[in-house]
C-alpha cells in the first residue's frame, strides 16, 4: 500500500466481516478511490473506466454503482479523499517545524510536499495533471484544494509576524497566484522529467514563495 494511502484502501479479509454495512461501504469507498487514482495515474483520465476501476478496487460494478453516480463522480470523491489524505500527511511531517524560524517552515513545507509527490507519483499525477482533465465537474475542488496549500504559507507568514520579521499579511489573491504558479511548474515537471524531478524545483520556488510573501502589499 502507498505510504500515504489510507487504511480503508486495503481489501478486506476473506470471510465473513464484523464489521458494520456502513464500514462495509467506507472500506470499499476507499479502495475505489484509491484505484481510480492508480487507473488515471497510468492510463489517463479518459481512457479509464468503470470497469478498470472496479477490477483494480477489486469490488463488482454493482458497489461502484452504491457509491458512485458515474466515473467522473468517482474522480472528484477520490481527489477530495487525496486532498485530506495529503494535507494529514503533511501536517505530521511539519510537526517538529512549527516553532521553526518562517522561512525554514516555508521551505521545509515545500521540501516535504515535493518529497512526498516525488515518492507517490499516482498521487501527483491525480492532483496536479490527470485533474485538468475532468472538467468543470473538478473546478471548484481544485479551488479548494489550493487554498488548503496557500494556507500553509498564510501558517509560514503567520510564524514570520509572530517572530517579528513580517508585519503585512499578504492578499489571498497573492497566495493564490503564489500557488498557482507551484502547481503550473509540478505539472511540467511531471510531464517533462518526471516524478523524481521534482526536488529539483525546491530552489526556485522557495525563492518565489520568499519573494511574493515579503515583497506583496497588505490586503
Amino acid at each position: 500500500m502507498s505510504v500515504v494511502a489510507p487504511a480503508s484502501s486495503e481489501p478486506l479479509p476473506p470471510g465473513p466481516s464484523a464489521m458494520s454495512r456502513d464500514e462495509v461501504l467506507a472500506s470499499q469507498r476507499g479502495r475505489v478511490a484509491w484505484a481510480a487514482l492508480q487507473a488515471v495515474s497510468e492510463l489517463g483520465y479518459g481512457p479509464t473506466t468503470v470497469s478498470e476501476i472496479v477490477k483494480r478496487a477489486k469490488v463488482s460494478r454493482r458497489t461502484f454503482y452504491v457509491l458512485h453516480r458515474d466515473k467522473e463522480d468517482c474522480y472528484v470523491a477520490a481527489f477530495e479523499m487525496i486532498v485530506e489524505v495529503v494535507d494529514n500527511a503533511l501536517n505530521a511531517k511539519l510537526e517538529t517545524f512549527r516553532d521553526a524560524d518562517w522561512k525554514v517552515l516555508l521551505r521545509k513545507s515545500l521540501e516535504e510536499y515535493l518529497a512526498l509527490l516525488s515518492a507517490e507519483p499516482d498521487i501527483a499525477r491525480a492532483l496536479h495533471v490527470e485533474a485538468l482533465s475532468v472538467g468543470p465537474a473538478l473546478a471548484r475542488h481544485r479551488v479548494e484544494m489550493k487554498k488548503v496549500f496557500a494556507n500553509r504559507m498564510l501558517g509560514a507568514h503567520r510564524r514570520g509576524v509572530a517572530q517579528g520579521e513580517l508585519h503585512t499579511t499578504p492578499p489571498e489573491g497573492i497566495m493564490l497566484l503564489l500557488i498557482g504558479g507551484i502547481d503550473d511548474r509540478i505539472r511540467d515537471c511531471l510531464n517533462e522529467d518526471g516524478p523524481e524531478g521534482l526536488p529539483e524545483l525546491i530552489p526556485d520556488l522557495y525563492a518565489a514563495s520568499i519573494a511574493l510573501i515579503q515583497d506583496s502589499p497588505s490586503s
